[in-house]
């Protein structure tokens, strides 16, 4: 997992100094610093029902981004987003349900950003993600390292916000899941992992 780690953050950091190479009149002209704030629901990790149901489910819990936008020429908007996602995890056996722990998942995304009519956009990016957690349960023989991601966003900004570029945006992303433990178990294959999140952003710096 630390691996995973060093190198999403290393991401991270690069990202940052290249915000901070951009000359100061093109960052206020061109580049914006954004932060997000949401609510982000996942489909299950783990699902199985070939002896009794059991399902590992996410719950329901907060979605936190920052983000660098660029705009391009014409309707075309480039931005580099970091998401970072707590949640809690239960793990669902023949109608009982079982505290699992806990996890991060931390998502880097390249995006590319297309206005389509007044306030509305769309958004399609592609990037990576890891789950940060301790080493037990369906993790305790390592997070999996970094599944490729596809986010898929829709938003809008109302004409009151746009002093501080408010958006609220719908967002949607899926990616494969399995880890070490899975496969040993028996679970040979990535099952695919479906996210949805409702949140409201707004410009921290920049235009």
């Amino acid at each position: 997992m630390s691996e995973a780690v060093r190198r999403l953050g290393g991401s991270a950091v690069g990202m940052l100094f290249l915000l901070s190479a951009q000359p100061l009149n093109r960052l206020t002209a061109q580049v914006s610093l954004r932060a997000s704030l949401g609510a982000r629901f996942s489909t299950a990790l783990v699902k199985d029902s070939v002896v009794v149901p059991i399902a590992l489910k996410p719950g329901v819990g907060p979605a936190l981004q920052i983000g660098v936008r660029d705009d391009l020429r014409g309707p075309w908007t480039g931005d580099i987003t970091l998401d970072v996602a707590p949640a809690s995890l239960k793990r669902e056996e023949s109608g009982t349900t079982f505290d699992a722990g806990s996890f991060t998942a931390t998502a880097l995304t390249f995006g590319l950003r297309h206005d389509i009519y007044k306030g509305l956009a769309a958004r399609l990016g592609l990037g990576g993600l890891v789950y940060m957690t301790e080493n037990t349960g369906v993790f305790q023989q390592g997070n999996g390292g970094i599944f490729p991601l596809i986010a898929i966003d829709a938003s809008y900004a109302p004409a009151f916000g746009a002093k501080r570029g408010l958006e609220v945006a719908l967002q949607y992303d899926v990616h494969r899941f399995i880890t070490p433990a899975l496969r040993t178990t028996g679970f040979p294959n990535p099952r695919p992992v479906h996210r949805l999140a409702l949140s409201v952003s707004a410009r921290l710096v920049g235009q």
